[in-house]
């Protein structure tokens, strides 16, 4: 287990939707004002950085993201209890859904391995800083992730129901989340009033790869 007095760990689409946006320099006041720890498993490294570092266009966003680790903004764990872990969560995830006799893959290791060290971390105050759709939906609302791959499929899906309960303890929150906190912090300062700052940042997370919807945006920038 990892002693942490509070913990956020972030999934890699959660990292690039803030380098896309040229926000990542917000991180390093956030965790200040956090309070914690900011982790990033060895799967997510890969992601973000080890894979990246052989791509020419990707090679600056690397770098940068890289850099995080190095000023210790960001703390790296990757260790056999971390895979171990991470491979049992991605079997319980891939065969809670099933179509036509065929279970539906849910979960890739990455995101997986977010909530394996969200296990592996002792302390109450804690969440993972996932932006994808589908490993929130099966934390926070599985029933209705199963009717749209109904939808999506045009097939009947079948369930493993008491998986459910296994990843209803996950916290999960979204990089517009953290975008919207630095803006009100005032780290994020903008030439515009706060509803207009607000619309602005939060549709950039939007468009940049965050599921947050439309409706979600316009209730956020009045608060």
């Amino acid at each position: 287990m990892i002693n942490s007095k509070k913990a956020l760990i972030f999934d890699s689409g959660s990292i690039i939707t803030l380098a896309l946006n040229n926000l990542l320099y917000t991180l390093e006041p956030l965790k200040k004002a956090f309070g914690g720890e900011f982790y990033i498993p060895g799967a997510v490294k890969k992601e973000i950085i080890d894979k990246p570092l052989k791509i020419k266009r990707f090679m600056l966003e690397a770098l940068t993201i890289k850099s995080l680790i190095n000023k210790k903004i960001l703390t790296l764990v990757d260790n056999e209890q971390l895979k171990k872990e991470t491979k049992r969560i991605i079997d319980v995830a891939n065969k809670t859904f099933k179509t036509q006799g065929e279970h539906i893959r849910l979960l890739h290791e990455g995101e997986t391995s977010c909530l394996a060290l969200f296990n592996l971390i002792d302390t109450k105050k804690k969440a993972i800083v996932i932006d994808e759709r589908t490993t929130r939906m099966l934390c926070e609302a599985p029933e209705n992730l199963r009717k749209l791959f109904e939808k999506k499929l045009h097939k009947k899906v079948k369930t493993e129901r008491i998986n459910y309960d296994f990843f209803r303890k996950f916290k999960i929150i979204r990089s517009s989340e953290l975008a919207f906190i630095a803006y009100k912090k005032g780290i994020i300062k903008l030439p515009a009033n706060s509803r207009e700052s607000l619309r602005a940042i939060l549709y950039a997370t939007k468009y940049k790869g965050c599921a947050i919807s439309n409706t979600e945006i316009e209730i956020a920038k009045t608060l």
